[in-house]
């Protein structure tokens, strides 16, 4: 009996500590499996945030070359760089003296040619007359129509050559276009200049610049374009001035052709 006891405490005794350690196997096994399995969470929508990175050129989206349309000397320059002038205000005025005097003397022949159409005019009017009623030849009557029809000829030539001076007038006064900044101005009073016409560029004024409302362009490689669209808001860095952080729009999206030597 004595033996029996000793015997069920051993065999009971071993069945505890083997429990034991197969329990700690199986919680190893369990946790090398929980291990193994992916990760999961609840299905939410998120949007996705990305950044494309790009160097640019940033300059003025308004940036003018002025040049007169018509030659002269420069009369008037109220304006030198770095001011600002507001859209309408002189930039500069060419010397319009021998232009006026022209003026006058086109005003004089307009006037004289109307009055040669005054008297043109009452003789083809009486010559009709006479010829209705056979009182004189039909190569008298249109000698008298032909001057008729020279003077009314005369009057539009005239009055032609009179609206081309006001119209060269009206250029030498250059105003500007828009709210603007003064970038150059490499020319002083009294300095001839030539107007732009033809072939010929004519002599750069001055050069202005809205500077309020700037332009970047960047270049976007293949891959990044797609993900940008017009009216996108963007950051801008300025690398020549350290710390300044500006917004911007996207404004239009431009394809570049690969240029290819064939």
């Amino acid at each position: 009996m004595k033996n029996l006891l000793v015997l069920l405490i051993v065999v009971a005794g071993l069945g505890f500590g083997g429990f034991q350690a197969w329990k700690k196997w199986k919680e190893k096994q369990v946790h090398a499996q929980l291990s193994r399995q992916p990760k999961t969470s609840a299905v939410e929508s998120r949007d996705i945030r990305f950044s494309i990175n790009a160097a640019g050129d940033i300059g003025p989206a308004d940036q003018v070359s002025v040049r007169p349309e018509v030659n002269g000397k420069i009369a008037e320059l109220p304006v030198d760089i770095g001011d600002s002038v507001s859209r309408g205000d002189l930039l500069f005025s060419l010397d319009d003296q021998d232009l006026q005097i022209e003026r006058d003397t086109r005003k004089t022949e307009i006037e004289a040619a109307k009055l040669q159409l005054q008297r043109a005019e009452r003789n083809f009017k009486r010559a009709e007359q006479l010829f209705t009623q056979n009182l004189i030849a039909k190569e008298e009557f249109e000698d008298v129509r032909t001057t008729f029809d020279l003077a009314k000829n005369s009057v539009e030539k005239t009055q032609k050559a009179l609206d081309l001076v006001m119209d060269r007038l009206s250029k030498t006064r250059i105003s500007a276009p828009f709210d603007c900044t003064v970038l150059t101005r490499p020319v002083s009073i009294g300095q001839a200049v030539s107007g732009s016409g033809g072939f010929n560029s004519g002599t750069e004024v001055m050069t202005i610049a809205n500077l309020k409302n700037m332009i970047i362009t960047a270049h976007i490689s293949q891959s990044d374009v797609t993900r940008l669209q017009p009216g996108q808001e963007v950051d801008v860095d300025v690398e020549s001035v350290a710390g300044v952080k500006m917004k911007g729009v996207v404004e239009r999206i431009a394809h570049r052709p690969r240029s290819k030597v064939i």
